[in-house]
Order: C-alpha cells, then sequence, then structure tokens
C-alpha cells in the first residue's frame, strides 16, 4: 500500500486538472505559468500507470496526419524542456528510423510521406545500405526504410514527475492519492469537482483520467468508446553503442539511453485482458481488431477475476466506481519479454552480453481510431477532455498541457484541433486506424 503525501486542499480554485499522467501534469504547469490556479487530482502517484510506462520516442514519424499539427509543435517544445524546466529528461534528439520487412511495409511507409508531404517534416527514404548509416550493425535492414533525423526521444520515468514539480513550484496543488469522485455543475457550467477529500469550487475541469475518463463523460451523457491494451517493455544493461534513433525493426522496438542500456519492446505487439467491461465497446473496436488481428493476443487471467469482485456489492471499487482499483496493475507478459531478448539478439548479434535490468507492463487507453479526443464540452461548459491517446501520447504530452491551458485563458486552442473532437463516436464519422503505431 503506498503512503501518499497528506496535503490540505484548497476550498476553491480556477481549474481541476483530473489525472496525474503527463498530460494533466502539462497542463497544470502551463496552467500555472499563467498565473491560474490549479488543483491536481491524481488517485496514485503521478505517471504511476500509462505515462511512466511509456517507450519514451518523441517522434512525429509515422503520425496520423490529425496529430501532426500538434506533434510537430511538441517536438519544438521538447528541444528546450530541460532548460525550461531545470531538469534532467534524457532528451536525446537522435532521429527514428522505421525499418520495412518486404515492400508491402514500405509501401505503407511511402504513402505515409505522402499524406505528411504538407506538414514539412523532413522524413527521409533509405535503401538498405542507409539503413546500416543510421543503425550500424543491424543484421536485418529489411527492403529499406524511414529516417525522420528531428525526432527524438526522453525517459518517461521522470518527465512528467519533473513537470509536475514545476507546476507545484508555480503555485499548483499536487494531490497524490486523491481521486476525483464527482463533477458537480450550475447553470450548465462547472462549479466544482468532489475529491476523496472533499468539494472543491472551480470554474474549469480538465478530465486527463486515462483510461477511466469514458467514466466522467458518461456522467454528462456523452459517449467515449475506450478500451485498453496492455504493453510490456524491458530495459537492459548498458551495451556497446548501436544509435541514438529510436528504431522499430524486425520485431523489435528499441531506443538506447545516453547511458548505454536499452529499453526494448516486442514491436506492436500488445495484450487483451479479458474483462466483463471489455465487451461494452467491442463493436467500435471491431473494424480495428479485424484490421490489425496478429498484433493481439486475448487473455483469460486473474484480472478477470478482479473485475468481478470490482462489481460485487460492497466491494471497495463498486463504492467508488470513479476509482476503481488505484494501483497500476498490468504485469509483464513473459512472452513478450522472450522475444524482444531474442530479436535483440537477432537483429543484433554482435551484443555479446545483454542482461534484463527491469521489465514492467502498462494499461494503454485507446480509442477505435487510434487518435485522442481532445474537446471542449458545450454542456457543462468548461469541462475539457484530454484522452485516447492510444500507446503515442507521451510525446504528446506538453503540447496537449499547453494548448488547453491557452483555451482556457483565451478562449481558443492555440494549435488546430480537427479531427480530434468526441463527436466523431456519435454521429458516426469516425474512421478507421491509419497507422500502427
Amino acid at each position: 500500500m503506498t503512503n501518499y503525501p497528506k496535503i490540505e486542499l484548497p476550498k476553491e480554485c480556477d481549474v481541476v486538472v483530473i489525472g496525474g499522467g503527463i498530460h494533466g501534469s502539462s497542463s497544470a504547469y502551463y496552467l500555472s505559468k499563467s498565473g491560474m490556479k490549479v488543483v491536481l487530482l491524481e488517485k496514485d502517484t503521478i505517471a504511476s500507470h500509462q505515462s511512466g510506462r511509456a517507450w519514451g520516442f518523441v517522434r512525429q514519424q509515422g503520425r496520423d496526419p490529425v496529430e501532426l499539427p500538434l506533434m510537430i509543435e511538441c517536438n519544438r517544445i521538447w528541444q528546450g524542456l530541460e532548460k525550461e524546466l531545470n531538469a534532467d529528461l534524457e532528451w536525446r534528439q537522435g532521429g527514428v528510423l522505421f525499418v520495412a520487412r518486404d515492400d508491402g511495409e514500405m509501401a505503407d511507409y511511402e504513402q505515409w510521406i505522402e499524406d505528411a508531404k504538407g506538414f514539412g517534416i523532413e522524413t527521409q527514404v533509405l535503401d538498405p545500405k542507409g539503413v546500416g548509416k543510421v543503425a550500424p550493425g543491424i543484421t536485418a535492414p529489411g527492403v529499406g526504410g524511414i529516417f525522420t533525423p528531428s525526432d527524438g526521444q526522453a525517459e518517461p520515468k521522470k518527465a512528467a514527475a519533473a513537470i509536475a514539480k514545476r507546476a507545484s513550484e508555480l503555485g499548483a496543488v499536487i494531490a497524490e492519492g486523491c481521486g476525483a469522485i464527482g463533477i458537480e455543475t450550475s447553470g450548465g457550467a462547472i462549479s466544482s469537482v468532489v475529491s476523496e477529500r472533499g468539494e472543491i469550487k472551480c470554474k474549469y475541469v480538465i478530465c486527463a483520467a486515462g483510461a477511466a475518463t469514458h467514466k466522467f463523460v458518461a456522467k454528462f451523457g456523452r459517449r467515449l468508446p475506450q478500451q485498453t491494451t496492455r504493453g510490456t517493455v524491458i530495459r537492459t544493461t548498458p551495451v556497446t553503442p548501436i544509435t541514438a534513433a529510436g528504431t522499430l525493426a524486425e520485431g523489435l522496438a528499441f531506443r538506447q539511453r545516453a547511458d548505454g542500456s536499452l529499453n526494448i519492446a516486442d514491436e506492436f505487439m500488445t495484450d487483451l485482458d479479458l474483462t466483463l467491461g471489455r465487451f461494452k465497446f467491442a463493436k467500435d473496436f471491431m473494424p480495428g481488431l479485424k484490421d490489425n488481428w496478429a498484433t493481439f493476443k486475448f487473455h483469460l487471467n486473474k484480472r478477470f477475476i478482479d473485475d468481478l469482485v470490482d462489481r460485487m456489492p460492497g466491494s471497495e471499487a463498486s463504492r467508488q466506481p470513479m476509482i476503481g482499483r488505484r494501483e497500476n496493475q498490468a504485469q509483464p507478459y513473459d512472452v513478450r519479454v522472450k522475444n524482444a531478448m531474442a530479436n535483440l539478439q537477432k537483429v543484433f548479434p554482435q551484443i555479446a552480453k545483454v542482461d534484463i535490468v527491469d521489465s514492467w507492463a502498462g494499461d494503454i487507453d485507446v480509442t477505435p481510431d487510434a487518435v485522442p479526443v481532445i474537446d471542449q464540452f458545450d454542456n457543462p461548459k468548461h469541462f475539457f477532455v484530454a484522452t485516447g491517446f492510444s500507446g503515442h501520447g507521451f510525446a504528446m504530452g506538453p503540447v496537449v498541457g499547453k494548448v488547453l491551458a491557452d483555451w482556457i485563458t483565451t478562449g481558443q486552442p492555440s494549435i488546430t484541433l480537427a479531427g480530434m473532437e468526441l463527436a466523431r463516436f456519435e454521429d458516426g464519422s469516425v474512421r478507421r486506424p491509419r497507422t500502427r503505431v
């Protein structure tokens, strides 16, 4: 059981942020920087769920074009964020490399370049020799690949924590171990948030509660289809320098940190833990599931029993349904660990000895089209949502916080959010996912 710091909450503030991942922490930081009084509510600890368990890629490459205006600006933010926060985020701008196994995959990558042509991203098409120059020693250069030199990487275990710390220094109240259990309205607008430690009067709410966001949305009669997948990541001992580029190649996803250690994963492979809640939005997710069937594995495990227990009258989760299970429940899948290590040895056999230092897993909240929801409600007014980043939200955290802060302080988002409206899931305009990553 985590011992959370005891913090006295104010009776009122300007903005309550629900969720202490990188999006919520960034929102609190930029709002505090603008002079607003902010309270951030996090049921567990900062970045203890998705944001602290990501790969750490910071990339424009391969994204749905809907996300590119945000991500291009966020790339600029990352380049100066360590200095701005006076913190070590392990920022490393070594690019991102995708290696194509065959001509079909290469065609997909080249189509992405065509789709992103108007955004001015300097992605390069590489032949196998070019792949070898970016990642010397690779034994699986495929038929070539694509490479974006301006992309980079940062350490998820440091980033959100550093952003939240700076927000606190600017006056934000960061309440860990204190979830939101209700939102009150008056006259069609936000009036307060009810937390586990009492009610806080406020004018604005930003809900960045990850996989729990759909619960808050449903309270206002709106529909957000949202599910989770479980991703496994491994950290290795330091090895000789390979490349500073975050890389996808032959079943392996990896980035090499400055100390030589590797964060690796079994590429796109994810795990679906079966629960009763899994079936709530099954119809919405079926098209994308069919398109990417080979990348998923279904598991009937302890989490099914836990879900049944949580639904029983009198259980802690049933008494506080907006909180649910407080701490991260995702466990690494041994098969993913073994596959990632085997693929590492296959792709870079010159690495004579490498051991596992750590492995972890996180539940990733996803939407049917793999595009986030960043939106403001008309009813109630002043209720903002930022969720559904579908496994590639860590990199977008700072800019999402900045855009939401700008929206609240000026009345307008500073960057277009077209295509990220919640209504696409309600009016039938949602489309299939355009990218796999």
